[in-house]
């Protein structure tokens, strides 16, 4: 070849030539490809509700009890006790849009495996969250978002759950994975690849490596209780006040979780509420729960917390109405505050005390059995409401579940 200089010149412009061309090419494909498929760690916060939390960091094997919000990383396990917290996974860039919430009850663990969204606007993937649930039950709600949507992945020793916007329950019990679609669609997996699509109120389960199902869901006798559409559409609003300021009702979201809000700042007696005509025979059911998220961030009665001298005065109350298979009407109350009473003033056990602005989840248990020799025939309304001087308190999730 050194006989050949040409020879030399032309492998040199050939190898030239190809440099520049692939560069032409890759270059433009490589940070395309970089701006399509690249990501970025989600914002996720441990919501601390009822501490302590037991949590394990990624890497660091010995767990620590945590009893204020902070933030996590990938691969940190929670578990809760007779303790619950929430998981809120929010876009780090974007004012920390909310992309999804993770409701831990009492005695569960899970693992925060992975969540990361795109880094450029430009890029056609879905926000992704993935989870592994060891024990214990979740509710999990995406609230979707308009330009891209959010995608959460539990897995389970029994299979994998796939969710897109909506609200669902996955539990694992033992060698059992239930999952409940209370509204959207979920796609479970199980480990020997089978495939089931669950939609709004049905169910599943995964056990001895089946899944069975599509089962129907507990029905929920209560309209809008997400509190997605106006309360026009499905509730009674009214306000009661001796002197002004009048409270006030509306439809507002906190979190990215729309909510029903009550709000009222005054120094006499004031109720505001909302109310729902049920009607519905009940007689051959053998479960019916209560379920709902309460959150109060403020409330005073002369000064004082509590629910006022005879316990009917909490910043949220719910009853139910119902006339029992002897035809009595009766009535079910469950009230919620958070900051101490005035020393005489009377504690009744329908009231329990919450922590201080913070979503906080509440399960009744099944109303039938507690009703014990009165049981229900027909639930006749459901009312929740606000009551005292000044209250601003928040709910939602608001269901009344029923099985036969």
């Amino acid at each position: 070849m050194r006989d050949n200089p040409e020879r030399i010149a032309w492998f040199v412009l050939l190898i030239s030539f190809f440099v520049c061309v692939s560069s032409a090419i890759a270059v433009p494909l490589g940070i395309r490809s970089f701006v399509l498929h690249s990501t970025v760690d989600q914002l996720v916060m441990l919501d601390v509700q009822r501490p302590p939390l037991r949590v394990t960091l990624s890497g660091r094997g010995e767990p620590m009890a945590l009893d204020r919000e902070r933030e996590i990383p990938r691969g940190t396990l929670i578990a809760t006790d007779e303790t619950s917290g929430r998981l809120i996974f929010q876009e780090a860039k974007n004012d920390h849009v909310m992309l999804a919430t993770v409701q831990l009850y009492d005695y569960t663990e899970v693992t925060l495996r992975d969540a990361h969204s795109p880094r450029f606007g430009s890029s056609p993937l879905s926000h992704e969250i993935e989870l592994e649930l060891i024990s214990g039950r979740l509710r999990i709600t995406i609230p979707g978002e308009e330009d891209r949507p959010t995608a959460v992945a539990v897995h389970t020793e029994l299979g994998q759950v796939m969710l897109a916007e909506g609200t669902y329950e996955v539990k694992v019990n033992g060698s059992t994975t239930d999952v409940i679609v209370s509204n959207g669609r979920a796609t479970i997996e199980s480990p020997s690849s089978d495939t089931l699509s669950l939609g709004t109120s049905q169910r599943a389960s995964i056990e001895n490596g089946r899944i069975y199902g599509p089962l129907p869901a507990a029905r929920n006798l209560i309209k809008n209780g997400d509190f997605q559409i106006p309360l026009s559409d499905s509730w009674t609003v009214y306000t009661e006040q001796k002197e002004t300021p009048p409270p006030s009702v509306e439809i507002v979201t906190e979190e990215g979780v729309p909510a029903a809000s009550f709000y009222r700042i005054g120094s006499n007696h004031a109720e505001a509420g909302i109310y729902q005509d049920i009607d519905y025979d009940v007689r051959d059911f053998t479960y019916l729960e209560l379920r709902l998220g309460v959150h109060i961030i403020y409330e005073s009665i002369a000064g004082f917390g509590g629910c006022g001298t005879l316990s009917s005065e909490c910043p949220i109350m719910v009853r139910i109405d119902y006339k029992d298979i002897h035809g009595t009407d009766r009535e079910w109350l469950q009230g919620f505050y958070i900051d101490e009473p005035a020393p005489d003033w009377l504690i009744y056990p329908w009231t329990l005390q919450l922590t201080a602005r913070k979503w906080q989840t509440y399960d009744s248990g099944n109303l039938i059995e507690y009703w014990g020799n009165n049981p229900p025939a027909v639930i006749q309304r459901i009312t929740v409401y606000a009551s005292g001087h000044s209250f601003h308190a928040l709910i939602t999730d608001l269901e009344l579940l029923a099985e036969e």
